[in-house]
């Protein structure tokens, strides 16, 4: 078995998305020498580096990720590889239904953008999932879907909408194949979140 960490380190320069998400902040507020212990103060947004969307992040009234049944977050999933992809060029439904074959799996889209997280133009730049390839994921029963990149405010209507949770930002997935693994997307345990910071796993068995 391998596992494979698909998940952004949380520091204090983590990139957000402004202007709506407030910066990070991680300090030690306490230290070995002065306590006899290290504790640090995290201060982070609920939509900041790897993390999951619930449909209440666009509509008022929708679950929140505390109520989803918490199997969702360990499930089978089917990588489906566009890499390598250029700058702003939209994953087609064609492109989507071309690999993805089996019905109520989740998905993962690799892009390769991974590797620009962080960087200035992180999210003017990134390769979107195009709304047609989000309606067609739809009618595939998916129930959740992951991405090493961001998502349009389109298609986080079209999937949110149906209840599909959104992975978003995921790292690593160089290290993945086209085919299916164990995916672990574990969200923080808010009450009431619109979203959630998330430790993202690949399991191949």
């Amino acid at each position: 078995m391998r596992v494979i960490d698909l998940t952004h380190p949380i520091t204090s320069e983590i990139p957000v998305y402004f202007p709506w998400h407030p910066p990070t902040v991680l300090e030690r507020t306490a230290t070995y020498k002065e306590n006899r212990c290290e504790v640090r103060r995290l201060s982070i947004g609920t939509h900041t580096g790897t993390h999951i969307d619930a449909p209440s992040h666009v509509f008022d009234g929708k679950p929140t990720l505390d109520q989803y049944d918490p199997r969702l977050w360990y499930m089978d999933a089917q990588v489906l590889d566009f890499t390598p992809r250029e700058p702003g060029k939209e994953i087609s439904k064609e492109e989507i239904a071309a690999k993805l074959k089996i019905k109520g799996v989740g998905v993962v889209i690799k892009t390769g953008w991974d590797v620009e997280f962080g960087k200035k133009d992180y999210y003017k730049t990134y390769p979107p999932l195009s709304t047609h390839a989000a309606e067609f994921l739809v009618k595939m029963n998916v129930p959740i879907v992951a991405a090493d990149t961001p998502y349009t405010l389109d298609v986080h209507y079209i999937l949110l909408n149906h209840g599909i949770p959104l992975v978003t930002n995921l790292n690593n997935t160089g290290q993945l194949k086209e085919g299916m693994i164990k995916l672990i997307a574990a969200p923080l345990l808010i009450k009431g979140s619109d979203g959630a910071p998330a430790r993202v796993l690949a399991v191949i068995e």
